[in-house]
């Protein structure tokens, strides 16, 4: 990755031990580059102008302000921003709450380690990452809601699986050889149908529907 610029990453954990361990093994990465740390959730908006990071690595339980409401605060400010969390929860009920605040990854701290690299790497180029032995949370629905009952034309449909591998508005117009602005229809209306507040959401969909595999 020499002449692309890195993936920028910010870690948030009170814990100073494995936060000093993660930025050793995320700096053993060419394509990574961690641009800072704090200890709590407290302000980290304020942290990101000017240097605003790819992805934000942070623990659930944090003292001031948990993950939760700080994942609400920071996508507020910088909607782009992939959040993973790393925990040591593993209950459907935390994982579940975890995507509606906006996360797109979810590392169980006892495999960080073995999968932080993949989780930086997928949910940086616009998949959903989540710890192996969790998937079956996912995939068994516990974000059911009446989203499943929307109606998909089969242009739609293509277009929502492009929008959840990753794919720009731009680019997906390039493959299905439309206008960019009949894109934008295609994507306003998915987001209508089906309720949708945010793309990870609509990935999460795709996956629970067999549109893309995990």
């Amino acid at each position: 990755m020499n002449d692309e610029r890195k993936i920028r990453i910010f870690l948030a954990d009170d814990h100073k031990i494995l936060r000093e361990s993660l930025e050793l093994l995320l700096s053993q990465e060419e394509d990574f580059q961690v641009i800072g740390e704090a200890d709590n959730g407290m302000n980290l908006e304020n942290l990101f102008i000017g240097n605003e990071p790819d992805v934000l690595l942070m623990d659930i339980s944090m003292p001031k302000r948990d993950g939760f409401d700080t994942a609400k605060a920071v996508k507020k400010v910088f909607p782009d921003i992939k959040i993973i969390f790393l925990t040591m929860h593993k209950s459907e009920e935390m994982l579940s709450k975890a995507f509606h605040c906006g996360c797109s990854g979810y590392v169980l701290k006892e495999n960080a380690f073995e999968e932080l690299a993949d989780a930086i790497r997928k949910t940086f180029s616009g998949g959903v990452y989540v710890s192996d032995e969790l998937m079956p949370m996912m995939v068994s629905g516990f974000l059911s809601s009446d989203k499943e009952n929307g109606d998909l034309s089969g242009r739609e449909r293509e277009v929502l699986k492009l929008l959840a591998e990753g794919y720009s508005n731009k680019e997906i117009a390039d493959m299905l050889a439309i206008s960019v602005k009949t894109v934008e229809t295609h994507r306003a209306n998915i987001m209508k149908k089906h309720n949708f507040k945010n793309i990870t959401e609509l990935v999460l969909y795709a996956v629970r529907n067999h549109i893309i595999e995990p």
